[in-house]
C-alpha cells in the first residue's frame, strides 16, 4: 500500500491534517452529549418519564459519540491526514479496519436518529394519513439500516480482505460509499419535509405556522453535510486515501452530530428561548438607564416571566374558524401540536397527539381601549 517515500520531497511527506481530523472528531462528542442530556432532563422534568423516542436518540448519540471516539483511536494515530506515503504498511491496515468499525457506527447512529424523530411524529400527529406514511418511513429505514450492515459486514470475502490483511474480492468501496450517501440524504429531505403541509394546513396564524415549519424542517439542514459529503466519496478509492479521506471522515462524525442537534432542538427549544431573553434583559439592564432597568424589574416581578417565548411558542396556535356569534364575538381555537413531553400548556390525550380545544370569548372596543390604556398608564408610572 504504501510506496517508496524516497521518491517524494520531505516537505510533502511532511504535510498533515491530524491536528484538524483530531479537533473535528472531538467536537461533536461534546455537543451531541450536551445536546441529548438537555433533552432528557428538559423531557424527565416536566412529563417525569421518557418516551420511546427519548430512548431511541439516547441510543443514536452513544452511537454516535462513540463512532467519534473510533475516528480518533483509528484515525489521526494511525495515518489520516497524512499522505500514504508516509505511513507504514501496518499503520495503513490499521487505519482501513478502524474506517471498517467506524462505518457501521455511521450507519447505525444516522437510522436510529431518523427513527425516534419518525416515533416523535407517531406522537405528535394523529391523523391516521399521516401516521400511515410515519410507518411506512419508519419500515424503509429499518429496511435500510439492515442492507448497509449486510452489504458492509460481508463487503469482503474473506472479511481480512477489507483492510488488505490478505487477498480476496470485495465489493466496489466507492460506488457502496455513493449509494450510502444518497440514500440518506433523499430520506432526510423526505422525513423532515413530512409535517411542513400539515403545519401549513392548521387554522393558526401565520407566524406561529412558520414557527412551527421551522422547529420540525430545520433538521434538512443535515441534508447540506450529505450534500458536501457526496463531493469527497473519491477519497474512498483514491490512491493516496489516508489523504483524501480526512475531509470525508469529519464529514461523517458531523452528519450524525447534525441529525441528533436538529432532532433535539424541538425540545429544549422553550428553555433556549429564555436563556436568550434573560441574556438580552441581563444586556439591556446594564446599558440603559437605571429608571429602564427598574420598570423592567418591577415588570417581571408583577407577571413571572414575559419574554419573547409568548410570541414564539410553536407549541400553541390559535385562529378564529370563521364562527363568530355576532359583534365583538368571535371563537378561539388552540391547537396543540407539542409532543408529549414538553410542559408549555399541554394537556396530554391518552393516544398522544394533536389536540383541539375551543373557547368562546367576547369582548367590546370599550373593553379592548381599556386594557390598552390600562398597559400604558403601567409603563408610564
Amino acid at each position: 500500500m504504501a510506496t517508496d517515500s524516497t521518491s517524494f520531497s520531505p516537505e510533502y511527506l511532511a504535510q498533515s491534517k491530524t491536528g484538524l481530523v483530531t479537533a473535528f472528531y472531538s467536537i461533536p462528542i461534546g455537543l451531541e452529549a450536551l445536546s441529548t442530556g438537555w433533552r432528557v432532563w428538559a423531557v424527565s422534568s416536566s412529563q417525569g418519564r421518557l418516551g420511546f423516542e427519548d430512548y431511541l436518540m439516547l441510543w443514536a448519540t452513544l452511537v454516535a459519540m462513540v463512532e467519534c471516539a473510533l475516528g480518533l483511536i483509528y484515525g489521526p494515530p494511525y495515518g489520516l491526514g497524512r499522505h500514504i506515503q508516509a505511513i507504514p504498511k501496518h499503520n495503513v491496515q490499521m487505519f482501513l479496519k478502524g474506517d471498517y468499525i467506524f462505518s457501521h457506527f455511521y450507519d447505525i447512529a444516522i437510522g436510529f436518529t431518523k427513527l425516534s424523530v419518525l416515533t416523535l411524529y407517531y406522537r405528535i400527529f394523529i391523523t391516521r394519513t399521516f401516521r400511515t406514511l410515519v410507518i411506512s418511513t419508519a419500515c424503509f429505514v429499518c429496511a435500510w439500516i439492515i442492507v448497509m450492515e449486510v452489504v458492509l459486514g460481508f463487503g469482503c470475502q474473506p472479511i481480512q480482505a477489507w483492510w488488505g490483511e490478505t487477498r480476496g474480492k470485495c465489493i466496489n468501496k466507492e460506488a457502496f460509499t455513493y449509494f450510502t450517501n444518497v440514500t440518506n440524504m433523499v430520506t432526510d429531505l423526505w422525513i423532515f419535509s413530512m409535517p411542513i403541509p400539515v403545519i401549513l394546513g392548521l387554522h393558526a396564524a401565520k407566524e406561529r405556522r412558520v414557527i412551527l415549519c421551522f422547529m420540525f424542517g430545520i433538521g434538512a439542514a443535515t441534508c447540506a453535510i450529505s450534500a458536501a459529503r457526496l463531493s469527497f466519496v473519491f477519497g474512498v478509492a483514491s490512491t493516496d486515501f489516508t489523504w483524501d479521506e480526512a475531509s470525508l471522515g469529519i464529514l461523517s462524525a458531523w452528519e450524525p452530530c447534525g441529525a441528533i442537534l436538529c432532532a433535539n432542538l424541538p425540545l429544549i427549544y422553550r428553555h433556549l428561548v429564555i436563556i436568550k431573553d434573560k441574556i438580552q434583559s441581563t444586556v439591556k439592564s446594564v446599558t440603559h438607564s437605571r429608571s429602564v432597568a427598574t420598570a423592567s424589574s418591577s415588570e417581571r416581578r408583577g407577571g413571572g416571566y414575559k419574554g419573547s417565548l409568548q410570541h414564539h411558542d410553536w407549541a400553541k396556535l390559535n385562529n378564529s374558524d370563521g364562527l363568530s356569534g355576532g359583534t365583538g364575538g368571535e371563537t378561539v381555537v388552540e391547537v396543540s401540536a407539542q409532543p408529549a413531553t414538553m410542559s408549555v400548556e399541554l394537556d396530554e390525550l391518552k393516544s398522544g397527539g394533536i389536540m383541539v380545544s375551543r373557547a368562546f370569548t367576547q369582548s367590546s372596543a370599550h373593553d379592548i381601549l381599556s386594557v390598552a390604556a390600562t398597559g400604558i398608564s403601567q409603563r408610564t408610572e
